[in-house]
C-alpha cells in the first residue's frame, strides 16, 4: 500500500471552485482564476502520518492584469469517515490548536528569534478554515529541497534538530512571560489520548513481556515490567502533567522523525524544521527530549551521545532565554537532569510502546489494526533491540524506574 487508502480519492467539495475561492482569499483578488483543472495527489506515503487526511496539489492561476502565478500546496483535512481516525480526533480540537499555532504562535516565535539574530522556520500557512469544512492549507516546501528522512545517523546531523527544539521551547517561555494566559490555551491532553489507546498499549506490553520471558538474560525483568504495566495510566498522567519543580514550556508533543523536514548539503542534514503542531501542550520539556533521544536518531547515536544531546539542548535553551531578556530564573543543567530522571517512566514507555511506531512499516500493515494492538512489534525480533534492552533495563532498575 503505497498511499493511505483515504487519500486515493478526495471529497467532492475539494474541487476547482473551492480552490478558486482559496486563491481569491489569499490574493485578495476576486478575479483570480485557475489555469486548467486542479489535480490532487496523496499527501504522503502510507504510514507517514495518521491523524488527518492529506493531499498535495500545484495550482497555476492568473490574477488581475493576467499575472500568471504557481503555488505548491499541501493540505490537511479533518477525517469525516467513521472509524478509528475520526474517533481519535473528535475528542479534542487538534485542528483548532494547529491553526492557532500557524496563525499566532509560530509567527511570534519567529519574530522573537529574528530580534536576537536567530531564525525559526516553519511552513507558511496559506489558508485555514473550520467552516464549512475543517482544513489547513500550507505551502508545500518539498520543492524547496525539504525532505522527510529516516532516523538520523550522526550527532552532527542531529544538531539542527536539537537547536530548533531549544528555540521552540525558549520562545514559548518568553511568550508565557508576556501573556500569562498563554499556557492555559495549551493544556496537555496527550496522556488522556494515550490512555484511550489501551488496545495498542496493552498489545505492546504483552509482546514485550513475552520477549522478556523468552530471553534468558532478561527474564528477571518480567515482574517489574508487569508491575509497570499495571500502573501505566497513572504513569502517563504524571509524565505529561506540568512540572512542579522545573520550568514548563510549550512542547511539540509528537516529536518524532516523521514530523521533521530536513535540508541536506552534500548528503548531510544541515537544517531542520518541524511539521504537525496538533499536539502542542504546556508541560515539562523532557517530554520532547525523550522523543529527541529515542524517536529521531538511530540507537547508536543515542548510545554514544545521550549526555551530549541533553548538554547541547540545555546550552542553547539557556543561552536563548538570556538573550531574549527572560526575567525568570534560567534552570541549570543539573536541574534538567533531575527532571529527566523524575519523568524517566516515559523513556521506558517509549521502549515498550513507541518502539513499535519506530520499526513498523505502516505502509505494509493496516493502520487501524496497528493502533488497536493487533500487529506484531518488529523491534522485538531485532538483535540490536535485544542488546539495547540488556543495558537499558538494568539502568532503569538501578535508577529506580522499575523495581524487583
Amino acid at each position: 500500500m503505497q498511499f493511505n487508502h483515504d487519500e486515493l480519492s478526495s471529497p467532492e467539495w475539494l474541487n476547482d471552485d473551492y480552490f478558486r475561492h482559496v486563491l481569491c482569499k489569499i490574493e485578495c483578488d476576486s478575479n483570480a482564476r485557475l489555469i486548467g483543472a486542479c489535480v490532487l495527489r496523496p499527501g504522503t506515503k502510507a504510514g507517514d502520518h495518521f491523524a488527518s487526511v492529506m493531499y498535495r496539489t500545484t495550482l497555476q492561476y492568473y490574477c488581475t492584469a493576467n499575472v500568471k502565478k504557481t503555488i505548491n500546496l499541501i493540505m490537511k483535512i479533518k477525517p469525516d469517515t467513521d472509524g478509528f481516525k475520526k474517533d481519535l480526533l473528535d475528542g479534542d480540537d487538534f485542528f483548532g490548536k494547529e491553526i492557532r499555532m500557524y496563525t499566532e504562535v509560530l509567527p511570534q516565535m519567529a519574530a522573537l528569534m529574528r530580534n536576537i539574530g536567530e531564525e525559526y522556520q516553519y511552513p507558511k500557512l496559506v489558508f485555514a478554515s473550520h467552516v464549512p469544512h475543517t482544513i489547513i492549507i500550507l505551502e508545500d516546501v518539498s520543492s524547496q529541497g525539504w525532505t522527510m528522512e529516516g532516523l538520523i545517523k550522526s550527532f552532527s546531523e542531529l544538531e539542527p534538530t536539537i537547536d530548533a527544539i531549544a528555540k521552540f521551547h525558549a520562545a514559548s517561555v518568553v511568550l508565557q512571560e508576556k501573556d500569562p494566559t498563554f499556557a492555559s490555551q495549551y493544556q496537555c491532553t496527550i496522556a488522556k489520548i494515550l490512555c484511550s489507546m489501551r488496545g495498542m498499549t496493552d498489545g505492546c506490553f504483552r509482546s514485550f513481556i513475552s520477549f522478556l520471558s523468552e530471553t534468558a538474560e532478561l527474564q528477571e525483568f518480567v515482574a517489574p515490567v508487569e508491575h509497570f504495566h499495571a500502573k501505566i495510566d497513572d504513569v502517563l498522567q504524571a509524565a505529561y502533567a506540568p512540572s512542579e519543580t522545573f520550568a514548563n514550556v510549550l512542547i511539540h508533543g509528537d516529536f518524532h522523525f516523521k514530523n521533521l523536514l530536513h535540508l541536506q548539503l552534500a548528503g548531510k542534514i544541515v537544517d531542520t524544521i518541524f511539521v504537525d503542531y496538533q499536539m502542542c501542550s504546556w508541560c515539562s520539556p523532557v517530554v520532547d527530549l525523550y522523543y529527541l533521544t529515542y524517536m529521531i536518531p538511530e540507537q547508536s547515536v543515542k548510545n554514544a551521545h545521550r549526555d551530549e544531546i541533553i548538554y547541547r539542548y540545555h546550552q542553547k535553551f539557556a543561552s536563548l532565554l538570556r538573550r531574549l531578556n527572560y526575567r525568570g530564573r534560567v534552570p541549570t543543567l543539573t536541574e534538567l537532569q533531575v527532571e529527566l530522571l523524575r519523568k524517566a517512566d516515559l523513556e521506558l514507555y517509549h521502549y515498550i510502546v513507541f518502539s513499535a511506531f519506530l520499526h513498523t512499516d505502516l505502509s505494509k500493515v493496516d493502520s487501524e489494526a496497528f493502533f488497536l494492538g493487533r500487529t506484531d512489534n518488529p523491534a522485538l525480533k531485532m538483535e540490536e533491540f535485544k542488546e539495547t534492552m540488556k543495558i537499558e533495563l538494568k539502568r532503569f532498575l538501578y535508577h529506580g524506574i522499575i523495581e524487583n
